[in-house]
């Protein structure tokens, strides 16, 4: 079992590998937002190429297939509450977001949109569900630890103190989605309707810092009432995944 453990973070040093090559490729080019976004999406897929050669991404008829009646409905409910909740308490805690500047250049430029919105999100779906959670999966650990595990570390690569409770929360659901669905289908849509989201409330919402502060328009009661209520709906949702 330890060494189904050991291999589920091969994906992660395989990640960083890629990253650090598109650190060398940014130094030699110079960094901007279009050079950045781009060094981004090329790290990613290159980290899906490797992993699928070494067979630890499976690109199967059944992981790409359309989640059909099973669940789904639920999983949307619960991985949408989750994100509203999630999202409101982190405002609320004032946690600091210490990437807000470079994702709101990254926002208004079209390769960082894809980059943000597309690209990103599939290839963490590739890497934290299908190949550290269907690792673990594969490798006979518990569904629980199996999720728990996969998503802290989904939430402690990103870095950022604001993201690394909400990526931990989403995680856990998206990981519960994954175990029932054993697709990356759903959880990648729904991943890409959440980051397509922020990125229009960076162009649309955000304030010149680039911060979204909903206090400003709900008020702290029914912020708290919204988050208590997503809450409730999220471990309702959540109980019906497995159903």
């Amino acid at each position: 079992m330890k060494n189904v453990y050991l291999r589920s973070l091969v994906p992660l040093m395989v990640f960083g590998a890629m990253q650090a090559l598109s650190g060398v490729l940014l130094a030699r080019v110079g960094v901007s937002t279009t050079t950045l976004s781009i060094a981004v999406m090329l790290a990613g897929v290159l980290t899906v190429a490797v992993l699928w050669k070494i067979g630890m991404v499976r690109l199967s008829r059944q992981m790409l297939q359309h989640p059909g009646s099973m669940g789904w409905k639920a999983s949307v409910v619960a991985a949408f509450s989750c994100i509203i909740a999630v999202d409101l308490l982190s405002e609320l805690l004032r946690l600091p977001d210490i990437m807000a500047e470079q994702f709101m250049d990254m926002a208004h430029n079209w390769w960082g949109i894809a980059s943000i919105a597309v690209v990103g999100p599939v290839v963490e779906e590739f890497v934290f569900r299908e190949a550290i959670l269907g690792q673990m999966l594969r490798g006979g650990v518990d569904k629980w630890s199996a999720v728990v595990l996969s998503a802290l570390l989904f939430g402690l690569i990103h870095g950022n103190p604001i993201q690394i409770p909400f990526a931990i929360a989403v995680g856990i659901i998206f990981g519960l989605i994954y175990y029932r669905m054993r697709n990356i289908v759903l959880t990648s849509i729904i991943h890409i309707v959440n980051n397509s989201i922020a990125v229009l409330e960076m162009n649309f919402l955000a304030g010149e810092s680039g911060k979204i502060r909903y206090y400003d328009y709900l008020g702290l009661g029914t912020e708290v009432g919204i988050i208590l209520v997503c809450l409730l709906i999220c471990i309702v949702a959540t109980r019906r995944i497995d159903a």
